[in-house]
Formats: structure tokens, sequence, C-alpha cells
């Protein structure tokens, strides 16, 4: 079923945007919320009369887009990444994040308007639209600040190990201790006088 869209709904598009959408999901959610209209409506003089209140609204909430989207000009928000000693990230800066910080900046995006290729898992710059409207589209850069752990050649002092090593280690002992076991063992029989 093709309906237009009334209001801005971010999983399906913003005012005025025609989709099609399954026929239960319109006339069930979309339709009775006022979120939407049915494009095949009976009655074409009054679907005429709604559309150009639509179009009306939409580059109304266009002209507000763009004057919102002026908050984001220039705007680079900085992520810290956390990188081994064989360049493996832990973790990835992904939209979530950057939706907290723009929350942070106090400016209010839903997460669905955040458009990221791929979570970012490398230092750089990287480009993000935030998509305010069907026509407005602000990009914003991702800066990613890597930080190297220390390798455990770096470190001080190396742990205790545990496990494996610990038993080889009381295992070497054992068998030192063996060995001096077994020549004490052939020297005692040496001081002693064989029996006749």
């Amino acid at each position: 079923m093709e309906v237009v869209l009334q209001q801005d709904y971010p999983a399906l598009g913003y005012v005025g945007d025609k989709i099609r959408v399954r026929p239960g999901y319109a006339r069930n959610y979309l339709i009775p919320r006022g979120i939407a209209v049915e494009l095949a409506s009976r009655n074409a003089k009054q679907l005429r009369h709604r559309l150009t209140q639509i179009e009306a609204k939409r580059a109304k909430l266009k002209k507000a887009a763009e004057e919102y989207g002026k908050n984001f000009e220039g705007m680079i928000l900085e992520f810290h990444l956390k990188i081994g000693e064989k360049g493996k990230s832990f973790g990835a800066v992904s939209v979530r994040d950057i939706e907290n910080a723009l929350k942070e900046r106090n400016v209010q995006v839903d997460r669905k308007q955040i458009r990221l290729h791929d979570a970012i898992k490398a230092g750089g710059d990287y480009p993000v639209e935030i998509k305010l409207h069907s026509e407005v589209i602000v990009p914003i850069t991702a800066r990613v600040i890597v930080e190297r752990l220390k390798s455990s050649t770096e470190k001080d002092e190396k742990p205790a190990r545990k496990g494996r090593g610990r038993k080889k280690e009381a295992s070497d002992e054992m068998a030192q201790g063996d060995e001096v076991e077994a020549v004490s063992a052939d020297q005692t029989s040496e001081a002693l006088p064989a029996e006749e």
C-alpha cells in the first residue's frame, strides 16, 4: 500500500515522502496515529487538499531543518580508541557513540538520522552525515584518536604466570630432587659393605 507521510518518521521517511508499506501496518498504525495518509484514497479532492497542506508543512520543516543544521557547521566529535600492540582495536566508534557525543553538546538527534558507513576501528577523521530532513543532510567529522596499549616488553615487571608455567617449574624441581635422591642411593650402596 502506498502512503504519504504527514509527519517526520525517521524509520520510514519525512513529511511528504511517498512510501510503500504493508497494508496492516498502514491501517493499524500509521493512518490512525496521523503519521501517514493513504495515497489511493477514495476522495481525490480531499487527498489533493491534504497533499497541498503536507507540501506546505514539508517546506516549513525543511527551512527549520536548515536552520537547525547550522548548529553542526564545522563540528568535530573526538573519540578515543585503544589499540593493542599488534594493531587490533579494542571496541569501535558506532552510531550510538556519536549520538551520545551529540547529546553531550546539547544537540538532539535520533539515532536513525545518523549515517555512518561502518563502525570506526582505526584512528583518523571520518565523515558522518546527519539527515535532518529528506533534502537536508549535514556533514560532521568524527575524529578518532588512538591510544596504544603498552606491550609486555615495555612493562616494568612481568606478573607471575599462572597455570602451566608453575606446573612445569614444579616438575623440574621434582626431577632435580629425584636425581639427588638417586645419587645418594648409589653412594649409600657403595658405602655399605657387601654381604658374603
